[in-house]
């Protein structure tokens, strides 16, 4: 495909959400606590103050983005990678934002906050090998896109860094790292005996999908990535990409009140099988219909199920956001927003075999280990590279378990979201890593090319060195 014509199907789609969004602010579907900013000026209104999800108020975004770009240091690794991969122009924001249109709904954090106290060490100065030149911490949160860095050591944040406008309080958008966090949700419903068998059929608790592909389909295989049920989300065709279409058809569904489009449960039932269950392929339907099914378990919308079972019993430090469809029924693959801390209160939890800092045992631990047992994908596309990496080289092949992807360690384990969103844990080494960016690049053949995932795994091995001492 060329680059115009990407740019040509992008622009269709863009015509298509617009022709269904009015020129007026549109409240968020019951039980939503976002406002939908639908035209130019509520757009504008929303970034300078500071209220747009997912973004730093106008002016810390344009006065991060203008640091950006005027370092020596962005620019010289743009160079570098312009020449490998014959890159176009670098971007210092975030350019897909399907949540701008859809209406969100909020994740209530509770009273009692984990604790994650500040024992602060210098990584910045931290150094690896990196494509033939020796690179530190630093340059790596100005050159790469990366938005945020927080390192957790044995329960203490050791570092936390930010650029491009983000800050500790400015959520960020997990994109599919949210299924992790339906994963966990799967542990804890199975802990309290609401799922009898993760061998069970989907339908046995959703029954509405007995007449559907997903029929027979066990827990089991969707969280394994593998139900067999038709999806691809990394065709160019955007009009064959199931992720693209599923956007198009939740917004027109929300902005015509359901006359056209469909909801989600509507796009996910109308999906086929193209496999026989056990085969992978990473599918963005599966996290979803996994929602479906705690929604139907709790008989509470799927924001609600996070709050009470996990967000707060885990101390989450603030209150999240998950975009919906119009009935309220959560993109539960790849739509949460957070803070940093609260990410890294995640992995926190995963590394402590389920336990919260506030002493609490949330997930149990033999779902933590369960989940994080990784089982070889035989080189399959998902969000990024599965296996661990170093100096820029695979050693490992990837692998999966229940919504998690190998880490950067051979012990370790890693949440992974698209734009190089990474909740990474190494259990033996006691450290969690977040990072949070907007990595987007466009070459001239047409492709996105690179999240980061390799470069940051080298950097994370090198903190990991450098805390050991």
């Amino acid at each position: 495909m060329t680059q115009r014509q990407l740019i040509g199907r992008i622009a269709a789609l863009v015509v298509a959400i617009a022709l269904c969004v009015p020129a007026t602010v549109a409240s968020a579907s019951p039980g939503g606590s976002g406002v939908r900013v639908n035209d130019g000026r509520s757009l504008l209104a929303a970034a300078q103050g500071g209220s747009l999800l997912g973004l730093p108020a106008l002016p810390a975004l344009a006065g991060g983005a203008s640091a950006t770009l005027s370092s020596p240091d962005y620019w010289s690794n743009w160079v570098r990678e312009a020449m490998r991969n014959r890159n176009l122009l670098p971007l210092p924001f975030d350019p897909v934002k399907p949540d701008v249109v859809l209406p969100h709904a909020r994740i209530a954090a509770g009273e009692v906050v984990s604790p994650l106290p500040e024992k602060e060490v210098n990584l910045r100065d931290v150094t690896y090998r990196w494509q033939g030149r020796t690179k530190n911490v630093g340059d790596f949160l100005n050159d790469s896109g990366t938005d945020a860095l927080v390192f957790v050591h044995n329960g203490s944040v050791a570092a936390e860094y930010y650029a491009n406008g983000f800050s500790p309080i400015v959520a960020h958008q997990a994109w599919s790292m949210t299924k992790s966090f339906v994963s966990t949700l799967v542990g804890i419903a199975l802990d309290q005996r609401r799922i009898s068998s993760l061998d069970d059929p989907i339908e046995r608790y959703v029954p509405e999908l007995k007449a559907t592909a997903w029929r027979g389909t066990t827990i089991r295989n969707i969280l394994e990535m593998r139900s067999g049920i038709e999806w691809d989300e990394h065709n160019q065709d955007l009009s064959r990409n199931n992720q693209v279409v599923e956007w198009v058809d939740m917004a027109m569904d929300y902005y015509s009140n359901g006359r056209i489009g469909r909801t989600r449960n509507a796009y996910i039932a109308s999906l086929p099988r193209v496999t026989p269950q056990g085969r992978f392929n990473y599918n963005s339907a599966n996290p979803q219909v996994l929602a479906w099914m705690l929604e139907k378990l709790y008989h509470r919308p799927f924001n609600e199920v996070l709050s009470d079972q996990l967000w707060k019993p885990a101390g989450m430090a603030a209150s999240a956001d998950i975009m919906t469809d119009r009935t309220g029924a959560a993109v539960a693959s790849e739509e949460l927003f957070a803070t940093p801390g609260d990410f890294a209160r995640f992995g926190e939890l995963m590394r402590n075999d389920g336990r919260a800092s506030n002493g609490r045992q949330v997930v149990s631990a033999a779902y933590v280990r369960q989940a994080t047992t990784m089982i070889p994908t035989s080189g399959a596309v998902g969000d990024d590279f599965g296996g661990y990496i170093t100096d820029g080289k695979a050693v490992t092949s990837g692998g999966y378990g229940f919504q998690w992807w190998n880490g950067a360690t051979p012990d370790g384990f890693q949440a992974n979201g698209f734009q190089g969103q990474y909740i990474t844990v190494s259990p033996r080494a006691g450290v969690t890593g977040v990072r949070l960016a907007h990595t987007l690049l466009l070459n001239r053949d047409g492709d996105f090319v690179g999240a980061g995932g390799a470069e940051w795994h080298t950097v994370y091995r090198a903190v990991i060195a450098r805390l050991a001492r």
